[in-house]
């Protein structure tokens, strides 16, 4: 996962409040190298979106994340209160490494697509969202983000994408047919969360949340 995604955090406090004992070594890797490392043993449970997953990997949707575009301050979009995803048709955008994060790289333009255009791309890449905020504080480009890796950085501001609004959907990921307790608590935890946070249901539309 990203170092700045907020929800595996989250759902390996709660496994440990039910195991206090239990040692947790968390791993930052792009999707694809998670695959490996279910695969081989050497990572037990992972994180992200499951379009390109193996059939001996399982996996559970358990959050709908709402999709924005990173900016600078002074950006233009940054005086909007949401961003039309047309808007982004004459912007650099900015893209993970394709080998790290092609699930997201190609959501991310069959979203562009989907209105009309195919995006253009800033002629550089970053392995992590932290890395870009430079790039984009600078002004050179635009990056896409879902809500919950939104970095704190000062000058930068990040506006939801409309027309049409989209969700990143979130997995957890692992072994086909694993047994052990720990694994299947933290898929249940993950469940638990998502109902609490209502992570999968429908979210009010923009205008509705400016006074929020």
């Amino acid at each position: 996962m990203d170092a700045s995604y907020d929800s595996m955090p989250l759902i390996l406090h709660e496994v440990q409040q039910l195991f206090p004992e239990l040692e947790i070594h968390q791993v930052e890797a792009g999707v694809p190298e998670q695959f490996e490392r279910l695969l081989d043993g050497r990572l037990d449970v992972g994180i992200g979106r499951a379009t390109l997953a193996p059939t001996s990997v399982a996996a559970e949707l358990f959050r709908l994340d709402p999709l924005g575009v990173l900016v600078a301050e002074g950006h233009h979009f940054a005086e909007l209160p949401a961003v039309p995803v047309g808007g982004l048709a004459t912007e650099p955008l900015l893209f993970a490494e394709e080998a790290r994060a092609p699930e997201f790289n190609q959501f991310v333009i069959e979203l562009c697509r989907s209105v009309g255009f195919t995006p253009t791309l800033y002629r550089g890449t970053v392995d992590s969202i932290l890395a870009s905020v430079d790039l984009v504080l600078q002004g050179r480009c635009v990056l896409c983000a879902p809500s919950s890796c939104v970095p704190t950085a000062a000058g930068m501001v990040w506006r939801p994408l409309v027309d049409p609004t989209s969700r990143y959907p979130w997995s957890l990921l692992w072994r086909a047919g694993e047994s052990s307790e720990h694994v299947h608590a933290l898929v249940d935890c993950a469940r638990e969360l998502s109902r609490r946070h209502r992570w999968l249901e429908p979210i009010a539309p923009v205008d509705k949340l400016r006074g929020s």
